[in-house]
């Protein structure tokens, strides 16, 4: 009877999950942190994202399952499935050559748009108001092919300006622009799973190897 009651609960949990689009776990006593699983239960996908209070941000994506009140992850290529959102694109305008070169920022992720262009020496900064950078083509003196300079998720990246007379915008496209991102890839965990939470093993530096508890944000308070 108490087997069949326990599966029984087991079973309406599952329903509950794959009945929601998205169920976010966060770690309880997180004030000046945050760490969240997201589980996605109609692909049967999760995410992992914790971000520290100076910016860093550890990040996993794969596929997860449930299983005897368990929950096992495993990690895919975390670092590829970041990284293929960033894009530089050139547009090009043969017929009306111009002395300004624009350039373009989209941040995916924070909603105030920053950046910059660095060229030798110089820097040009975006404005926060409509996320462009207005550089007059002649700061780059006829140099053919001038390379430029800016910074992408901790590393500084070098663009090519080829055909610059024709170049009329450079559109930047990436994700979280200046976080420092620490990639989960390629392994598996297995976490506790009870209902509305998730315990884990002391990953997140807490002391005396306590365990860690994530609590469903609609089930908090």
């Amino acid at each position: 009877m108490k087997k069949s009651f326990l599966l029984f609960i087991f079973v309406l949990i599952i329903s509950q999950l794959s009945a929601q689009d998205t169920l976010v776990f966060s770690q309880e006593n997180s004030l000046m942190f945050s760490n969240k699983y997201y589980l996605y239960p109609k692909s049967k996908t999760f995410e992992h994202k914790f971000k520290t209070d100076d910016g860093q941000i550890w990040y996993g994506k794969g596929a997860y399952k449930i299983d005897g009140g368990k929950l096992f992850l495993s990690f895919g290529d975390s670092e590829k499935e970041i990284k293929i959102e960033n894009r530089i694109t050139k547009i090009y305008d043969q017929s009306k050559k111009t002395d300004t070169l624009i350039v373009k920022f989209n941040d995916l992720k924070q909603n105030q748009i920053s950046g910059y262009i660095k060229f030798k020496e110089e820097y040009f900064y975006v404005d926060f108001d409509n996320g462009t950078i207005k550089i007059p083509k002649s700061k780059f003196k006829k140099v053919d092919d001038p390379t430029v300079e800016t910074f992408i998720q901790g590393s500084l990246v070098n663009i090519e300006l080829t055909k610059l007379a024709e170049l009329k915008y450079l559109k930047i496209t990436t994700s979280d622009i200046y976080s420092y991102y620490h990639f989960e890839s390629n392994f598996k965990r297995i976490l506790k799973f009870s209902n509305n939470e998730i315990i884990s093993a002391d990953f997140y530096n807490t002391t005396n190897k306590r365990k860690v508890k994530f609590v469903a944000e609609n089930n908090k308070g």
